[in-house]
């Protein structure tokens, strides 16, 4: 009987290797965590029988007690990483659910011995090397006599050697034209450095060359922290400066660039952008050094004498000193992600147009002050973040958005000879993680990410206890909109943002809307048969759409235009439906009405600069956001005036009776002043606290929002994401 250790298991595109702990997909491999590839080997192991329940827990955790939930998450995370990475028929799933009992491994699994693998493997190099002469071919060189030759001769040969010398340029040509293009860039293998899953995403990675730094959660606040780039201890870094960020390290890795977010200040008193004074400080310890300069986001140049640095909507460079400051481009919206070429000439970033939602990657050349927009067939809705160049200038690296998960892309600079440059993005990844953060190893031959398993657990604030227990069996569900009789909710599915409708026990679950379309903040009318909600595509701005509460296709429920339409609140009757509008840029903000039987559309007077609109149970006021200060305001319908309620807010949510009007603290605003969800008293003019925001971290489609159930507790939906360092090895032509 052959060890099991040394056996591979196929099925469909997949090949298991428990020895070598890969999943692997067409030989490309696929990122798991540990645990959920122990889950996968249990199943396939045992494929076409059922495993119970606690049979597999045994097994993946055999020395320690964990809840049914750990195994229903990692049974989550296959069935996505198996979906995301085939094309099944008919809805096929390869992991099956028997009600009560367990699971099955619903596809025929194959053993596969390692000679037969290796056999494989054998074949694939060769088919590579004749590719790769086939590639290399030339003209056989031509041998002329260096012997003087005659006048007479010289003439007879001039002819002859014009001849030659067209046929050679002839060559040229031809071999110009047939070239093969050179293989697109690929990933070779995947190595998770940290396994602490508790990365910031959002915030920088950067190396001095044997180590790579990060921003990672310590309960709700930020630490910084290294790891060696083989992996290893994650060690914590003193931080100088108590609320700095990290924004760079300088070439020879001897201080970091970083921003005290603790001197912070709006750049304009109407603008809603913050500046930071920047700092060096020196690593792995010593006294800041401050530059006298104020930004959002720096970068130290590759020859280490100049630094790139945003202001506002502006791009300026200066002296590491911080003397000469110079504007390089006063752009359309706030640059970040900045990031120099290896010649330290030119600058790639990422910020909006002015126009559209979203960004767009652009590069500055800070010799002649010039931006170009790199990819122009990119939308916005893409929000592409750069990344950053292989130490020898020949890709550059960033991530984007499609159908909601975030992939690494990469673009050729440089070509070899006989092979004109080619900026059409390479994929690199197609999920299941989202990843975030390219980071390209000094060596060139490794991209460093943050790979993100997004997952949330929904959970109800009993007031009594002051405890947080969970909710319909914790289901990653954002955004829950209860009926008018209380005995349906409908919610948003996170993170792959389906509208999903269920009764309130959570039986009889039935799906309202599909990818490519993402839907946001659902709500009922007020007789329960339709459902009112916002959506958006990889090729359009947010729009206004109905849908049958039992089911059906998705309608615009206003006229489509190219404005954002966001946040519907019902009027009483039914008849209307209140929306938050604003122009592709978000320059142009108000509130607005459609009627549902005539699709007209009126603006509020008086609500510019307004957004989150919602209409009290009466319909006398509407509960709303002032963009530019986060205040919430109350609008009074009839005299088209407002007054505000409080300051920071969000999610503003009128109880049912409205006899209170509830809304959140921005939440990563807030978390150090203790905030949480609070409520407005119509009747005293008061605002007390419902709860303070737990010590765990929240998540949500778009930030932290919240429920208020029929009973008045409130639902939350805690972070229970996975987010670690990984290595991707590549081979880059």
């Amino acid at each position: 009987m052959p060890d099991p250790e040394r056996e591979l298991y196929e099925f469909g595109l997949f090949r298991l290797d428990p020895e070598k702990r890969l999943l692997l997909r067409n030989d490309e491999p696929v990122p798991l965590q540990p645990k959920a590839f122990d889950t996968l080997l249990v199943l396939v192991r045992h494929s076409q029988r059922v495993v119970l329940k606690d049979e597999l827990m045994k097994a993946v955790w055999p020395d320690t007690f964990v809840e049914e939930s750990n195994l229903a998450q990692n049974i989550f995370v296959l069935r996505k990483t198996l979906g995301a990475t085939s094309a099944l028929p008919d809805n096929r799933q390869y992991i099956a659910t028997i009600p009560g009992r367990g699971y099955r491994f619903a596809e025929h699994v194959r053993l596969v011995s390692e000679d037969d693998a290796l056999v494989v493997q054998r074949y694939s190099r060769t088919h590579l090397l004749i590719d790769e002469k086939v590639a290399q071919s030339a003209p056989a060189p031509i041998v002329v006599s260096a012997q003087t030759p005659s006048p007479a001769s010289s003439l007879w040969r001039s002819p002859r050697l014009a001849l030659i010398t067209a046929l050679i340029a002839a060559l040229f040509c031809i071999t110009y034209v047939v070239r093969p293009d050179p293989p697109a860039p690929r990933v070779t293998g995947i190595h998770q450095i940290t396994h602490i899953g508790t990365l910031v995403h959002n915030t920088h990675l950067i190396t001095d060359g044997p180590r790579i730094y990060f921003r990672v959660w310590h309960g709700k606040e930020r630490d910084l922290a290294s790891v060696s780039t083989e992996g290893g201890q994650v060690s914590p870094v003193e931080i100088p400066i108590p609320q700095m960020d990290i924004d760079d390290i300088s070439p020879a890795g001897s201080e970091f660039l970083v921003e005290n977010l603790g001197d912070s200040s709006p750049i304009s008193d109407s603008s809603d952008l913050y500046s930071h004074s920047l700092w060096r400080v020196p690593v792995p310890t010593g006294s800041p050094r401050p530059t006298g300069l104020r930004s959002h986001e720096a970068t130290w140049s590759p020859d280490g004498r100049t630094l790139a640095y945003s202001f506002g909507s502006a791009l300026f460079q200066a002296n590491v000193d911080g003397t000469h400051s110079a504007l390089i481009a006063q752009l359309a919206d706030q640059p970040i992600y900045l990031r120099w070429a290896p010649d330290s000439r030119r600058v790639r970033f990422s910020a909006g147009d002015g126009k559209a939602t979203g960004s767009f990657l652009w590069e500055a050349d800070a010799s002649t002050r010039s931006v170009l927009r790199l990819i122009p067939d990119l939308p916005s809705s893409a929000r592409p973040w750069a990344g950053g160049w292989t130490p020898d200038g020949k890709y550059f690296f960033y991530s984007a958005v499609h159908e909601g998960t975030r992939n690494i892309y990469a673009i050729r600079e440089k070509s070899a000879f006989l092979h004109p440059s080619n900026t059409t993005p390479f994929q690199l990844t197609n999920g299941p993680f989202t990843f975030y953060l390219p980071l390209p190893g000094k060596d060139g031959k490794r991209l460093f990410v943050v790979g993100d398993q997004l997952r949330g657990a929904l959970l109800r604030y009993d007031s009594a206890t002051r405890q947080f227990g969970p909710y319909l069996q914790s289901i990653s569900a954002d955004q829950v909109a209860f009926s008018p009789d209380g005995q349906w909710v409908t919610y948003v599915e996170f993170p792959e943002m389906s509208l999903v409708r269920s009764r309130a026990d959570g039986s009889e679950r039935l799906q309202l809307t599909y990818p490519p379309l993402r839907a946001f903040n659902p709500q009922w009318s007020p007789d329960g048969a339709q459902i009112a909600f916002h959506a958006v595509s990889d090729t359009s701005t947010p729009k206004l759409y109905l849908v049958a509460s039992n089911g059906g296709l998705p309608a615009f429920a206003a006229p489509a235009t190219d404005d954002r339409q966001i946040y519907p609140s019902w009027a009483s009757d039914g008849g209307s439906i209140l929306f938050s509008n604003s122009d592709p840029s978000q320059s142009r903000l108000d509130l607005r009405i459609v009627d549902l039987k005539t699709s007209q559309v009126s603006t509020l007077p008086g609500t510019e600069g307004l957004t989150y609109g919602q209409i009290s149970p009466d319909g006398r006021s509407v509960a709303a956001i002032e963009r530019a200060s986060r205040n919430l305001v109350l609008y009074d319908v009839s005299a088209h005036r407002t007054s505000i309620l409080a300051s920071m807010a969000d999610y503003p949510r009128w109880s049912r009776d409205g006899k209170f009007l509830y809304f959140g603290n921005v939440y990563f605003s807030a978390k150090k002043s203790g905030g949480g969800i609070l409520r407005w008293n119509p009747s005293t003019n008061t605002v007390e606290f419902v709860l303070r925001f737990p010590e765990f971290l929240l998540t949500g489609a778009y930030g932290v929002s919240f429920t208020v159930a029929p009973d008045g507790s409130i639902l939350l939906l805690k972070d229970t994401s996975n987010r670690d360092l990984y290595a991707l090895d590549l081979d880059l032509p």
